[in-house]
């Protein structure tokens, strides 16, 4: 079997240099955050003369801790503050969550126990000004009409909902996630005119419903087909943290929520869809056999291993390790999936960059509007041959736990500091398949403190064949507490060379991703050398010509991180390397390459 290299030419020469260009960034939107302490100021366990601040964090600022403080609104028990957004696109969901930093330090819990959520402007340079809720929901509860209305006119073309055989029924927080409880109706009344055949149904459910909830608070909730618990697949423009629909209850009158298509899939044709997946190089390093079986699971949300989902190869094919399956889907429809296999457990693939995917590491694709079309095959997890450890390494790991607070409602001390726990921590991670966060499944896995230091570390044997970018993640007394999930850290083993390998200490709290590799500059150095200076990894080397335009580019395999050891000791993003390139007359560019 011969597997094909892929090569990107980054950055480039050593002997030139390139003027900076500098641009203002426009302001997406305005946003105005408020909270009220009032319940939390009584209870005691908000105190801001004894220095505790309140403060918002979110997907507009990186979901930093402390740079969006909120301040007093005059005397009352509100704090406030406007900040620009220059992350989120317009019209798309800010996610945020309100935290206490100082001795009272926590995060709030909210109703739909993911992060609060909110439609940005879509006009750019809007601004939005935010209803306010309780910290925690910590309000008075009242009670409000809430009347939820979805149009399952696709499913219905789809073949996943029977008219006097399928229900569809609202499930969420308000009401247990549990089946009837609120069932919805048809309502023959209400028209819609489906493009682009012009044809008119009356396939919208609705029905208005009791919600018992904190003034403002934080719902979310999705539309189910209660006959074969199918739960609909909302897209990026309206979702949340949990990948769920979101509202904010209002405490002052009855609300009408948007009609909506079930999975935002409006009436559409049907376009027959073809998926490929090589597995070319998980057969190679041993992480997959034939018996397995693959999978293309999510497709019309259909996240199950049985014949539906089974892809199969073409045995007389040059590469028989393609796997292939054709699904019809609604044309224009956004389609979150992922490859996966079963060796005794199932197995997810983990997408890499630049790769489109969801807030849960989910591919994404929108379907052409053509009656046929076949995807683009992608290797398992978009790892070729040369983004694997080719030989077992290991990896130190540590973690500065100073200012660690339990993140969410579901660890044992909820929103408290690190030396309120039990003060164990442990590490999980997409090479071990993600196990259940109990201190029992995470027991190999603990890191310990350092002499009386406040860094936690320990050293794991990653094996041959696992991704030289590694995803992992802490957690306090064996929690998934550090962070929202899906808000993982991500490092790169940098060098095999000794076999053992360290990464940089991380913040409990801060989700550092390094870049993959990069940062290739020269300089001038002793006499007839140039030293050379490179963020890289195995399957990253130098390339050199004398001419830039016409090149050719030559490859310097003894500089990638399999084989080559740094110089330098680890920056930000890990091991640098650096070498003292012997000069000559002329011109030398230098670029970097990934196999």
């Amino acid at each position: 079997m011969k597997i094909k290299s892929k090569m990107f030419g980054l950055m480039a020469g050593a002997l030139f240099c390139a003027a900076g260009i500098l641009t203002a960034q426009a302001q997406n939107s305005y946003i105005t955050f408020s909270v009220d302490m009032g319940t939390n100021i009584l209870n005691g366990n908000f105190n801001p003369g004894s220095g505790d601040v309140v403060n918002v964090r979110g997907t507009f600022n990186n979901w930093a801790g402390t740079e969006t403080p909120l301040y007093q609104e005059g005397s009352s028990t509100v704090y406030t503050n406007t900040v620009p957004d220059t992350v989120d696109a317009n019209g798309y969901p800010v996610l945020y969550i309100f935290n206490i930093t100082g001795p009272d330090a926590g995060y709030e819990g909210v109703a739909s126990y993911n992060n609060r959520a909110a439609y940005t402007p879509t006009t750019p340079g809007a601004t939005l000004v935010l209803p306010t809720p309780f910290y925690g929901e910590s309000g008075a509860k009242v009670t409000n009409y809430v009347t939820f209305q979805v149009d399952v006119s696709e499913q219905i073309v789809l073949g996943t909902f029977t008219n006097g055989i399928s229900g569809v029924e609202p499930w969420g927080d308000f009401n247990g996630w549990a089946a009837g409880k609120f069932v919805l109706t048809n309502n023959p009344n209400i028209l819609t005119t489906n493009e682009p055949s012009g044809n008119v149904t009356s396939n919208v459910w609705m029905g208005t419903f009791p919600v018992v909830g904190s003034p403002w608070s934080a719902q979310d909730f999705k539309y189910v087909i209660t006959n074969s618990t199918s739960y609909e697949s909302v897209t990026t423009i309206n979702k949340d943290s949990g990948g769920n629909r979101f509202f904010a209850f209002n405490p002052n009158s009855n609300v009408t929520l948007p009609l909506v298509n079930f999975s935002d899939e409006p009436y559409a044709p049907l376009s027959s869809v073809t998926f490929s997946v090589d597995m070319s190089v998980q057969l190679y390093y041993g992480n997959w056999v034939f018996s397995d079986g693959v999978y293309c699971e999510g497709v019309n949300n259909n996240w199950n291993q049985n014949s539906s989902t089974a892809m199969t190869n073409n045995a007389s094919a040059s590469n028989t390790n393609i796997y292939y399956i054709t699904i019809i889907c609604p044309e224009g429809s956004q389609q979150d999936y992922k490859f996966t296999y079963n060796n005794g457990a199932v197995v997810y693939e983990n997408p890499q960059p630049p790769t489109l995917v969801d807030g849960s590491g989910n591919r994404i694709t929108v379907i052409a509007s053509l009656s046929s079309t076949n995807l683009p095959t992608v290797f398992f997890s978009d790892l070729s041959i040369n983004d694997l450890l080719s030989v077992p390494v290991s990896v130190t790991f540590s973690v500065d736990m100073a200012d660690a607070v339990e993140y969410g409602t579901l660890g044992d001390y909820p929103g408290q500091p690190f030396a309120n726990t039990l003060g164990y921590v442990f590490l999980n991670g997409a090479w071990l398949g993600w196990p259940t966060w109990t201190p029992v499944n995470l027991s190999s896995y603990e890191l310990f403190q350092e002499g009386s230091s406040t860094i936690y570390t320990n050293t794991f044997v990653i094996p041959e064949g696992t991704a030289i970018g590694i995803t992992y993640k802490y957690g306090i007394d064996g929690y998934d507490d550090e962070a929202p999930s899906g808000q993982n850290h991500v490092r790169y083993v940098r060098s095999t060379v000794t076999g053992a390998y360290s990464f940089p200490t991380d913040t409990f709290g801060n989700q550092y991703n390094e870049p993959a590799f990069g940062e290739l500059s020269a300089g001038s150095g002793p006499a007839l050398t140039v030293p050379v200076r490179w963020l890289g990894a195995p399957n990253v080397q130098l390339q050199t010509s004398t001419n830039l335009a016409t090149g050719p580019w030559v490859s310097h395999p003894e500089t990638g991180g399999s084989v080559f050891l740094g110089t330098e000791n680890p920056s930000t993003n890990g091991l640098i390397s650096v070498t003292n390139w012997p000069a000559s007359s002329g011109s030398l560019f230098f670029r970097l390459i990934k196999q």
